[in-house]
């Protein structure tokens, strides 16, 4: 089992919201936006997976605070965002990172394995954004950053549920963007080449890519592209997917 994301975290800079994993790309999505002056808030199902973001980012003088849900349960993501939003005024920035893979052909698929994938990759996206989105609808204002997969756009072979998950991800914020743009708020999906994890390092996938001359990214890289959609230097763009291509095929 190859997971990433496994935990949430939202930031918050004034009134800024933000949700991503502990480790990885979340970790490094984390300390990019503390450093422009986010609070942190993170969230998971266990707390000590959790406590190497917080001890970074506190080390680094930024401000952090753990919630516990798991986040592919209504009822847990709807009191997390009633939590949240108790100890906040209001959120501005919302963006999802969670998400799991296991690599199967479709001939040996467990179709258990197809209703995990799509639990964490899809429906926690649709589960925080649902949840959160009212606050933003009231105030007129917001911008939600999605996660998205090179994947999504042109999947490889043995990653079948990870990669129609993830191209529901990019359907879901192009549909959203066109709903709630009268808000205020605009919705756009990062989908990036592989990235220098430990998921990508143990993936099976990881020497076909290699040998096919792609290019391998480094969380900050992807970290940056995230801190743009999240900025005011996107202001406009909505509806949109960003790519960061390192492999031919993407």
């Amino acid at each position: 089992m190859l997971c990433y994301g496994s935990f949430v975290f939202i930031l918050i800079k004034k009134s800024f919201i933000f949700y991503n994993s502990g480790s990885g790309l979340g970790q490094a999505i984390a300390k990019k936006l503390s450093s422009e002056g986010a609070i942190v808030l993170l969230t998971g199902r266990k707390k000590e997976a959790l406590a190497e973001t917080e001890t970074i980012i506190r080390s680094n003088g930024g401000k952090t605070h753990s919630y516990i849900a798991d986040l592919v349960v209504d009822a847990q993501v709807r009191d997390l965002a009633s939590q949240v939003l108790e100890d906040l005024s209001r959120l501005d920035i919302l963006v999802n990172n969670a998400g799991i893979s296991k690599e199967y052909t479709l001939l040996d698929m467990p179709v258990e394995v197809w209703d995990e994938i799509y639990q964490v990759n899809l429906r926690s996206v649709m589960l925080l954004t649902k949840a959160f989105l009212p606050s933003m609808v009231k105030h007129q204002s917001g911008n939600i950053v999605n996660i998205g997969s090179g994947a999504a756009l042109r999947g490889l072979p043995g990653s079948i549920p990870y990669a129609v998950s993830k191209a529901g991800v990019v359907c879901f914020t192009q549909t959203l963007g066109d709903e709630i743009r009268k808000y205020g708020i605009r919705t756009n999906v990062i989908c990036p080449g592989p990235i220098d994890t430990e998921m990508f390092k143990k993936s099976a996938v990881r020497d076909f890519i290699l040998t096919g001359g792609g290019d391998v990214f480094s969380p900050e890289t992807a970290a940056n592209a995230v801190l743009y959609l999240a900025s005011s230097l996107s202001e406009g763009m909505n509806s949109q997917t960003l790519t960061l291509r390192g492999f031919n095929r993407w």
